[in-house]
């Protein structure tokens, strides 16, 4: 054979492998962005008509079978991967897959608060090629990806997808995707806003530990701080600014916007009323759950009780001030309390804030507004508070909290529950004394006047004996309230 045969010959195969792998290439660019039109499907089954012991191939075939909800044809492609020993990879992991799959998965990380379930992937490479990121153009060649889903529901989707430039993630990053990602679940469930799933998280290897978020994208630079915990409360920051309401300027803090600075602290206090699953069986995470709840959450508690009794007022508060007004109504009253002010604000700002708080409350008091007493008082030295109380409730021989009405005549309905003597007071006016007695929750009221629209001290004195204050209901009053009005009613 001629030399110019043989080269003839091996460009003619040169040609043909070219071909194949454009085929390839185009395929799984074609997956990845999501697209499993008959073509695709057809292509790959002849693929594995012509080499059927192709792992790979079976993969990417329950991929797309995935991408076009035909479960059963997925599941059998996958089977026929995992017998021919296909390892977890990036085709393990389609936008969408049944829950009962993901439960049945060892590989894969889970997490829990109240209902809420994420599940994390190894990390793997991304396929076909790296990916860059949106504002500097640096490529990814790996991602995590984590999926979420809400009780009794039987699909779960990508939540976050956590690319990053590392073989295998640090420890102290092991979990991070995963806690971004039941972040980002709670506080777009809870407050409503729009989040566009799935959120990319940019890892990048090297970095100040600083972070960036945009619509759609959060931006990691480097892998400190090298602990766990501090992490965790990063990435509930970031989701945060994704999903919580950002009202603002605020100073003293470090950024003039507060949806970061509450992603943190109210997903630590849902972690301690929710997800005892994940904090008993972590001392780590356990231990600094507990000293942030003391030292930051509990301590803005007290600082936002102080400053709203302050007589006159500064105009506009500290940023931990507002913080912990936020906290204190999502403990006083759930959750539902907080998102109904932030929804009813005219406007993202401290002025707005406070006319959606009075709007909210006063519209609440006509039918009755119930609180509970999971704070710390007024007057709490962090050192003498147990964080528990945070979960149970006050259990103490004198309490002051702060707490707004409007000018008018109140029902003030107290379920307690102990043995002594208990004053309620209003300021500095005394409004009911009652004998308790009562092994089993006791309800008891009174009516009185407050002559303007004030925030003001409610204390709750046991004069004698002990108890628990197991709730607070105030009602608008049509009557007008007796010099003394109390009535007891005992349940069951």
């Amino acid at each position: 054979m001629s030399k110019r045969i043989i080269a003839l010959v091996f460009v003619a195969l040169a040609s043909i492998s070219a071909v194949g792998l454009s085929d390839m290439s185009t395929i799984l660019t074609r997956l990845a962005q999501g697209i499993a039109d008959d073509e695709i499907v057809a292509e790959l089954k002849a693929k594995l008509k012509t080499d059927p012991k192709a792992t790979a191939w079976w993969a990417w075939l329950g991929y797309a079978h995935c991408l076009r909800q035909e479960w059963d044809e997925a599941k059998e492609a996958y089977q026929r991967a995992r017998e021919l020993g296909a390892k977890p990879s990036f085709f393990w992991f389609p936008p969408t897959l049944p829950v009962s799959w993901l439960t049945d998965r060892n590989y894969l990380r889970r997490l829990a608060i109240d209902g809420f379930v994420v599940w994390q992937s190894p990390n793997v490479f991304c396929e076909p090629v790296p990916i860059a990121d949106p504002k500097h153009g640096d490529r990814f060649s790996k991602v995590v990806f984590v999926y979420g889903s809400k009780a009794q529901v039987d699909r779960a989707s990508h939540f976050v997808q956590w690319l990053n430039q590392f073989g295998e993630l640090p420890r102290h990053l092991s979990d991070a995707p995963s806690v971004f990602a039941l972040a980002l679940g709670l506080f777009s469930e809870r407050f409503g806003m729009p989040v566009k799933f799935p959120v990319r998280a940019w890892l990048f290897a090297k970095g100040n530990g600083s972070a960036f978020s945009f619509s759609g994208h959060t931006l990691f630079y480097g892998s400190l701080p090298n602990d766990r915990w501090t992490w965790w409360l990063k990435v509930a920051h970031e989701a945060g600014h994704h999903a919580i309401p950002a009202f603002g300027e605020f100073d003293w803090l470090h950024e003039p916007y507060s949806g970061g600075f509450l992603g943190e602290r109210l997903f630590s206090l849902w972690l301690w009323d929710e997800g005892q699953e994940v904090v008993n069986e972590d001392e780590e995470i356990e231990r600094g759950l507990k000293d942030y709840l003391l030292r930051t959450v509990s301590a803005e508690i007290v600082k936002a009780q102080q400053w709203l009794l302050q007589t006159p007022r500064p105009e506009k508060p500290p940023m931990q001030v507002f913080l912990g007004l936020c906290l204190y109504l999502e403990r006083l009253g759930d959750w539902e309390l907080l998102k109904e002010v932030m929804a009813k604000s005219p406007e993202e700002s401290w002025d707005g804030f406070l006319a959606g708080l009075e709007s909210v409350l006063s519209q609440r008091l006509s039918l009755g507004l119930t609180l509970k007493l999971r704070v710390p008082d007024a007057n709490t030295p962090l050192s003498s508070f147990d964080i528990s109380d945070l979960r149970e409730g006050l259990m103490r021989p004198s309490i002051q909290l702060a707490w707004w009405l409007p000018q008018g005549n109140f029902q003030c309905t107290v379920k307690v529950q102990g043995k002594g003597r208990l004053q309620v007071r209003w300021g500095e006016e005394q409004v009911a004394e009652w004998e308790v007695n009562a092994n089993e929750p006791q309800t008891l009221s009174c009516t009185f006047s407050n002559p303007k629209t004030q925030w003001q001290r409610l204390r709750f004195w046991w004069l004698s004996g002990s108890g628990k204050i197991l709730s607070v209901n105030f009602k608008e009053a049509s009557n007008k309230p007796k010099s003394v009005q109390a009535k007891d009613e005992r349940r069951g």
